[in-house]
């Protein structure tokens, strides 16, 4: 009983169903690894041995070989398993009872859908009758040469009639008959009635043209058992070639037919054994390019079944799919050429209704040693619910691939040691390594002490209690920066239930943290700004109406400067109170009063100034071009006003602003002081940290304002 190995990979049903095809089989299968381990015998293997199924995986099958076959046995594995092909073994191995049995095994590899080598499949038949009824017939036949001389083979004379004229001992023994019975009956009188019209025209023509012939029949002995001889007859003829009788040398072959009724019994179990496993078998003729199909095969293809069960190797790729027949054509071809097994998966289009299928296929080229034609014997099996599945499994890989490489969220593996399995590209643009800098890390390596201690928290929480946990860590980025993760994990387990791993989804909350930082900011901001705005708005009603007797007059400057101040406030609001355009607050003031028809030439880069200063620069702009309107450059058509800023000293740290009007009416300087120039004056220059002069030139105002750049104001 040879050790060989499984056989081909995968196989085309579950492994309980294998395992039920395999113990229901009447002969002994095993199926062994790379290191000649058994990973499987079925209960006839065990049966032979007697021990139970894990004595007989371990069983030393070298034990129980006859001594005189041991070598040569031994010597042909080794060289079959080497080759990688099919071999066949035969010689007498010893069961549990003691006795020598003949057994014929056939190991053939074993491959992956790779292709990859990983084992052998074994079948043996017990043939210990045929190999018995072998070495009768070899007996018999050397018997038939002693015959000659000492009459011990079965002899039997027979007129042309077919009358017995002579019988020896032996074939008394055989037919069942006594000399003296035999005497008064013809040939046929003994021979089975349903071999009788195949006998008969061989017989006549015998004694018609002298053809000899050699045939095996049934003979019913006298007490009704039947016997199955082999007869060569030829024509006794007289020294001048007249025929008188008939010559009969008869072979008892009753054990052999048996031997071989059961070997064909068992045959017949196997091949109902593959075809219920799906698998449908094939030879071909090298030399005719057709040979036997099994029944199923047709089945498989969509082709009526034949009784002759023949099928040709174009009719087979007549089937194959267009796109896959090259390849399955060159496969094939390679291994008549060569020598080479394939296994191939290729579509055909089955005849009947043009259904689509996936089979996989194995071919072996089978070689005799006698000079007979080689041939080809293979088995196909239907692979398409095993291919739609691997398509299925392939498009949901592809779906979390995308979902997985796309997503903005952060995805992280880890092993239970917190060492990192994987990382999705959204980790690795956040963090700034390199993918393979990041997978086979420590999560400690991306984080603080303090952080590492609350992620090992609520990993041990896991662990105690099982489900998700949220948590809210820092991580820190390649270049220094922290980013703030929300993280919810889970831990990955195996089919028992097994913990195995950590599976994490982060979200970047660090804008939002930042955020809400500057929200609370903004809310501490706007209280300071509220209690200054109420100040402010306090100041401009006291001095709008400080000493005006005329109301309107009074409310008119009281509403404007509150407008410039709403602006202001506006577009501060716009900005959350962040760093604001001086382009646009100067723009903003100006627009009420002719800023928007083109009394304004503006002129100056886009500088952003803080919040306060910005207000005070509102107003100030505002109370100048009031004045303009009602007694500056303005109050005419063709009056206009220039206002330009830049950056001024060897550094650029310092502001230099000039408000210009011209095309107005002569300006006098006034008398005293009014609140909106003492504003400009004094309040612009504090809030600057400068000095802010007003000229009252005749020809326009000018006002001039030289002060360090504010806080806050661009590079």
């Amino acid at each position: 009983m040879n050790e060989a190995g499984p056989g081909q990979e995968p196989l085309p049903v579950g492994e309980d169903e294998f395992r039920l095809i395999a113990d229901s089989a009447p002969v002994a299968v095993w199926v062994t690894r790379l290191d000649r381990t058994r990973s499987f015998v079925n209960r006839a293997y065990r049966e032979f041995l007697e021990v139970s199924y894990e004595e007989a995986l371990a069983f030393d099958w070298r034990r129980i070989i006859h001594p005189d076959d041991a070598p040569q046995i031994l010597a042909q594995s080794i060289a079959g398993e080497a080759r990688l092909e099919t071999f066949d073994l035969e010689g007498r191995y010893r069961n549990a009872r003691g006795e020598w049995r003949w057994l014929h095994s056939t190991s053939s590899p074993r491959r992956d859908a790779q292709g990859r080598h990983i084992g052998f499949i074994g079948v043996a038949h017990d043939v210990t009758e045929a190999k018995e009824a072998e070495l009768s017939l070899r007996d018999s036949e050397a018997q038939l040469s002693a015959f000659i001389s000492q009459s011990t083979a079965g002899f039997a004379q027979v007129d042309l009639e077919g009358r017995f004229t002579l019988v020896n001992d032996r074939f008394c023994q055989i037919a069942g008959w006594s000399r003296d019975e035999l005497m008064g009956m013809r040939m046929l009188d003994i021979t089975h009635p349903d071999d009788r019209a195949r006998n008969r025209p061989l017989f006549e023509r015998a004694v018609e043209q002298g053809t000899p012939y050699a045939h095996e029949k049934r003979y019913i002995r006298k007490d009704g058992s039947i016997v199955w001889v082999n007869n060569t007859v030829s024509v006794i003829r007289r020294p001048d070639g007249e025929p008188f009788g008939v010559l009969a040398v008869t072979l008892d072959i009753t054990r052999r037919r048996e031997a071989e009724a059961r070997l064909r019994k068992s045959e017949e179990s196997l091949r109902l054994a593959t075809e219920s496993a799906g698998m449908a078998s094939w030879e071909l003729d090298l030399e005719t390019m057709a040979g036997e199909w099994s029944p199923n095969r047709f089945d498989l293809l969509g082709m009526e079944r034949r009784p002759d069960s023949r099928g040709s190797f174009e009719e087979w790729l007549e089937r194959v799919h267009p796109d896959d027949r090259e390849m399955a054509r060159g496969a094939a071809q390679n291994c008549f050429e060569t020598g080479m097994p394939y296994t191939i998966e290729y579509r055909v289009r089955r005849a009947d209704d043009g259904e689509e299928r996936w089979l996989q296929s194995h071919g072996s080229r089978i070689d005799y040693e006698d000079k007979r034609p080689s041939r080809l014997v293979g088995i196909s099996f239907d692979v398409t619910y095993r291919k739609h599945a691997e398509e299925e499994l392939r498009e949901s890989e592809a779906r979390f691939r995308t979902i997985f490489e796309q997503a903005n969220d952060y995805l992280v593996t880890t092993t239970l040691d917190q060492k990192i399995t994987s990382v999705n590209p959204a980790v690795v643009a956040a963090l700034g390594y390199a993918e393979d800098e990041i997978v086979g890390a420590s999560i400690g390596d991306f984080m603080e002490p303090d952080q590492l201690a609350l992620s090992m928290e609520a990993f041990e929480h896991k662990m105690r209690v099982g489900g998700n946990t949220r948590t809210t860590l820092t991580v820190r980025a390649r270049d220094g920066r922290p980013l703030i993760w929300e993280i919810n994990s889970r831990l990955t387990t195996d089919s028992e239930g097994r913990p195995t791993g950590l599976h994490a989804i982060g979200r970047d909350m660090t804008e939002a943290k930042r955020a809400e930082a500057h929200l609370r900011l903004l809310v501490d901001e706007l209280n300071h700004r509220v209690k200054n705005t109420l100040a402010i708005v306090q100041g401009i009603a006291q001095q709008s109406f400080k000493g005006i007797t005329d109301p309107a007059t009074a409310r008119g400057a009281f509403e404007g400067r509150l407008a410039a101040l709403s602006e202001a406030h506006n577009l501060l609001t716009r900005e959350h109170w962040g760093p604001v355009s001086m382009a646009q607050i100067i723009g903003d003031a100006v627009a009420p009063h002719g800023g928007d028809v083109g009394r304004f030439e503006l002129d100056g880069p886009d500088l952003p100034i803080l919040p306060k200063t910005a207000i005070s620069l509102a107003l100030a702009i505002h109370e100048l071009a009031t004045n303009a309107v009602k007694h500056g450059a303005l109050s005419q058509p063709t009056g206009q006003v220039t206002i330009r800023w830049n950056r001024t000293g060897e550094d650029g740290a310092r502001l230099s602003l000039v408000w210009q009007e011209q095309g107005g009416p002569r300006v006098e300087a006034p008398a005293r002081r009014g609140f909106g120039t003492r504003m400009i004056e004094r309040g612009l220059a504090a809030e600057f940290g400068g000095t802010v002069e007003i000229d009252f030139r005749p020809e326009g105002l000018v006002c001039t304002v030289d002060a360090p750049l504010p806080q806050g104001t661009g590079k």
